[in-house]
C-alpha cells in the first residue's frame, strides 16, 4: 500500500509510493481540494522518482522507469556548473556508450538542459562491494576466500574487456564495484567512468584516482609533475588492493594501526588535479558501523603516511589470516599485483592465468555462465 516499505537486509530500503491518489472527499463546501501529490519527474522516455538511491558531493542517483522499454533503471543526475564538467560527463558518457559486458555498468542514454545531467544507467540493486563486505563485520570481518575469488574473477574478466580496448579505469576500488542484486556470489558491475582513459597504454602526467588505491608511480607522479604513469598496470596495482581487502578485511597500506583490529572505510580523496565523480553505487549509512570500526579515513597528515606506505612498497602477510587462513595461491596473485615496479607487475592477463584462478577455471567459468546466461571474453 501507499506508504509501506520493503527492507533488504544489508542493502536497499524502498518505499511504495502511489504517484496517482484520487482526491478524497471535501468534508464541507469550503475544504480546499487538496492538490494530486506526485513523486515523480518525466525526463525524456523515463519516469524519474523521488526515490534516492544514493548521493554524494556532484551527483544524486534516483530510481527511474523506461517507459518505452519497461525496465526499471538508476537516473545519475549532475548539476552543471562549468563547462569542464560537462566536458568530463560527456566524456565518461561516451565512454560508456561504446561498452557492453555483464561485468561493465551499462549506460543507457542522457538528457540534459541548462542546469542537470541526467546519465541513465542499469540498475544495481545490491549497493557496492564496500558495504558488502561492511556487512561481514559481525562474522569475519572479510569474504571467504572462494566468494573473493569468484567477485575478483569477474573483476579481472571486466578488465581485461577494458584493457582489450586500450581503456584504463583508473579509480578502481570496492566503492565502484556494484552488485547487481542482493545476495552470496553476487553478479558484479564495474561503474564510475568519470576518471577513465582510452588510449590507456600511453603515459600520462594527468595522476587521477583516489589515493589509497594509487600505485607507488602514481603517487610520486603527484609530487613531481614530471613524471607520469600508465593507467593499465595502476589497473592492476589496484585490483590487487581490492583483493587483499576482501581476503584480509583491511586495507595493505590505508588502515589505523592503533585499533584492536585493523580497520578500513571508503575514501573520497582524489587527486588534487581531478575528483572523483560519485557513481550509482548506494552506500550504506556510515554512522551505522562508527561504534565497531574506527574511523581510518584520509587526514592531511594520514594521507601522507599512506603515500608513504605505498612507495615503501611493504606489503604486510605477517597476519594470521595471511599465515593460516588464506591459500598461499592468493597470497602469490596479490604479491603479483602489488609489485613496485609496474614492468615487472602482473597484467589482467597474467593474473587470470595464476594459479589461484587456474586451479579453479572450470568452475568458475560454469557458475559465471549460469549468473549472467551471456558471457564475452
Amino acid at each position: 500500500m501507499d506508504g509501506d516499505t520493503v527492507e533488504i537486509p544489508s542493502s536497499q530500503k524502498f518505499q511504495c509510493v502511489f504517484s496517482l491518489k484520487t482526491a478524497r472527499e471535501k468534508t464541507h463546501i469550503f475544504e480546499p481540494t487538496p492538490p494530486v501529490e506526485t513523486a515523480q519527474k518525466t525526463i525524456g522516455k523515463y519516469t524519474v522518482t523521488s526515490h534516492c538511491l544514493g548521493s554524494g558531493s556532484f551527483a544524486t542517483v534516483h530510481l527511474a522507469f523506461d517507459r518505452m522499454n519497461y525496465r526499471q533503471v538508476a537516473c545519475k543526475t549532475i548539476k552543471t556548473k562549468k563547462e569542464r564538467e560537462v566536458n568530463k560527463v560527456f566524456k565518461e558518457v561516451g565512454i560508456l556508450t561504446g561498452l557492453d559486458h555483464p561485468n561493465i555498468n551499462r549506460v543507457f542514454d542522457l538528457e540534459h538542459d541548462s542546469t542537470f545531467l541526467h546519465i541513465f544507467l542499469q540498475l544495481c540493486t545490491g549497493g557496492d562491494l564496500f558495504s558488502y563486505i561492511i556487512s561481514h563485520v559481525k562474522t569475519s570481518y572479510r569474504l571467504c576466500e572462494s566468494e573473493a575469488k569468484y567477485i575478483m574473477f569477474q573483476t579481472l574478466i571486466g578488465v581485461k574487456y577494458l584493457h582489450d580496448k586500450k581503456i584504463s579505469h583508473r579509480d578502481l576500488k570496492p566503492e565502484n564495484i556494484l552488485l547487481c542484486n542482493p545476495g552470496p556470489y553476487p553478479h558484479i558491475q564495474i561503474a564510475d567512468f568519470g576518471l577513465a582513459r582510452p588510449k590507456a597504454y600511453q603515459k600520462t602526467l594527468n595522476v587521477c584516482g583516489t589515493v589509497s588505491y594509487l600505485p607507488p608511480e602514481g603517487i610520486l607522479a603527484m609530487d613531481n609533475h614530471k613524471l607520469g604513469y600508465v593507467g593499465m598496470p595502476s589497473d592492476c596495482w589496484s585490483a590487487g588492493v581490492i583483493l587483499y581487502i576482501m581476503l584480509a578485511g583491511y586495507h595493505p597500506f590505508d588502515f589505523s594501526r592503533g585499533s584492536s583490529c585493523k580497520s578500513w572505510q571508503p575514501s573520497a580523496n582524489a587527486a588534487p588535479s581531478q575528483k572523483n565523480v560519485e557513481s550509482q553505487a548506494y552506500p550504506a549509512s556510515q554512522n551505522r558501523f562508527q561504534s565497531q570500526w574506527e574511523s581510518a579515513s584520509i587526514s592531511e597528515k594520514g594521507e601522507g603516511v599512506v603515500k608513504k606506505r605505498i612507495i615503501d612498497g611493504h606489503v604486510d602477510f605477517r597476519d594470521r589470516i595471511w599465515t593460516e587462513e588464506v591459500s598461499e595461491e592468493a597470497r602469490e596473485l596479490v604479491t603479483m599485483l602489488l609489485i613496485y615496479d609496474y614492468l615487472e607487475r602482473a597484467t589482467v592477463y597474467g593474473a587470470l592465468r595464476s594459479m589461484w584462478i587456474v586451479r579453479d577455471e572450470d568452475a568458475l567459468r560454469d557458475a559465471y555462465r549460469k549468473r549472467i546466461s551471456t558471457v564475452l571474453f
